[in-house]
Order: C-alpha cells, then sequence, then structure tokens
C-alpha cells in the first residue's frame, strides 16, 4: 500500500503545482499601451484507490491453484476558468466581468 500512497502523494503535489502557475491570476496579455489581466477561477479534482489480493487453496475451473493480487490507481486534475479580466487603457482602469 506504500505504493499507492506514494503515488497519491505525487499527483497531488503536482495539481498543487499547477495550481500556483497560471490559476488564478493569470498572465498579463499586452498590445500597445493595453493590458488585459484574466481572473480565473480554479477548479480541481483529485481520486485514487488500491487494492490487496489473497492465496487460495481452491483451484479454479481451469484447475491451477494459488493467488496473487496488488493494484492502484489514482488521478486529478485542475483547471481555470476565466470569470473577469481587468483592462488597463491609457491610465485607466477597469473591471470586465466574462460570466452572463
Amino acid at each position: 500500500m506504500k505504493h499507492i500512497q506514494d503515488l497519491l502523494s505525487s499527483i497531488s503535489g503536482h495539481l498543487g503545482t499547477l495550481a500556483e502557475g497560471n490559476a488564478i491570476v493569470a498572465k498579463t496579455l499586452s498590445v500597445g499601451e493595453r493590458h488585459v489581466i484574466p481572473l480565473c477561477e480554479l477548479s480541481m479534482g483529485f481520486g485514487g484507490g488500491g487494492g490487496v489480493g489473497e492465496g487460495t487453496e481452491q483451484p479454479d475451473k481451469e484447475g491451477a491453484s494459488g493467488g496473487a493480487g496488488t493494484g492502484g490507481g489514482a488521478g486529478g486534475g485542475a483547471k481555470a476558468n476565466p470569470v473577469a479580466v481587468v483592462v488597463i487603457d491609457g491610465g485607466k482602469v477597469r473591471v470586465e466581468s466574462l460570466i452572463k
């Protein structure tokens, strides 16, 4: 089970790094004297699973006996949706909502 814990920890670390990048205040876009700063809403999801196994003395349908097992799995994701922009144009600043 240690390998599953390591996998989950690794994925959550990668999601945290992604969230720190350009997720809340994205990179400024500039054209001439006009600057636009996107403001984003961050959504994250994360899940994981595990497994075990056990031996058996009972033969299966093909006559084989024994047993073993293992398992694991994890996944996650993050996305940033732009919700507004800050526009700086000619020394004036305004906020424009992108949500209706």
